[in-house]
């Protein structure tokens, strides 16, 4: 009994290692014209017994962060029972009012929620003149019945080794179809640049702002041991 209980803990042990810090998440909103969206993301990190967030305002049309617009912090926590990170989030929220009121952040204007990731989610495409096959997340927008849009999602990366130091970048491929067959295709992210200790990169979710126009990109970031991260692609649609 004793050593199926000394095993059964090994490999919850082992478990928790392979797993690493993963980050949550949180859609904190648009302004009204959904020219702007704020999101962030906290995570208690055992080893230091800490729990740490971020917060950012993202300029949608340029896909990069309003001015002061990012702000990341870190609190000791004890390391009890049911202890989450979710405090430490609402700790930088409190130092966040006056950009939030200055871009018209409105916490309620959550806007389409069209994609949150699923095992399986990923589907065949044919590309290239050859028609060769490529993943792709390919979901359509239910809750727009007029334009009917449909939208396919091609993640690219590539990754660096140097040493023990691991790097990847990424691009994404979006091609959006509305009702009449018309096709609008973009190129998100920046392809060429490496971050150093990410090994591969994930689309977890995707927003709809509530003009929509302003489309969300939520890209987890992954590292040797698992942890986990979040950043986000903005594109305005036409």
């Amino acid at each position: 009994m004793k050593r199926t209980i000394l095993s059964l803990l090994l490999i919850f042990t082992a478990v928790l290692v392979m797993a690493g810090d993963l980050a949550v998440l949180e859609n904190l909103g648009f302004s009204h014209d959904g020219r702007y969206f704020m999101f962030g993301q906290h995570v208690l990190i055992t080893d230091s017994g800490q729990a740490y967030a971020e917060t950012a305002i993202v300029d949608v049309a340029g896909n990069s962060f309003v001015p002061g617009g990012w702000k990341k912090s870190g609190w000791d926590v004890p390391m009890i029972p049911n202890q989450n990170s979710r405090g430490a989030l609402y700790e930088l929220l409190g130092e966040s009012v006056n950009l939030k009121t200055r871009y018209g952040i409105t916490h309620l204007e959550q806007g389409r929620l069209l994609f949150t990731r699923t095992d399986g989610d990923e589907s065949e495409v044919k590309t290239g003149e050859k028609g060769e096959s490529t993943p792709a997340l390919l979901f359509r927008d239910f809750g727009d019945i007029e334009k009917g849009r449909e939208y396919t999602l091609i993640l690219n990366q590539e990754s660096n080794t140097e040493g023990t130091v691991v790097s990847s970048a990424f691009g994404i491929d979006l091609t959006v179809k509305d009702s009449n067959g018309l096709e609008a295709s973009y190129s998100i992210g920046r392809p060429g640049y490496f971050r150093d200790g990410v090994e591969s990169y994930r689309i977890d979710r995707v927003w709809l702002g509530p003009a929509g126009r302003s489309l969300i990109i939520a890209v987890a970031k992954i590292d040797a041991e698992q942890s986990v991260r979040y950043m986000v692609e903005s594109q305005t649609l036409n």
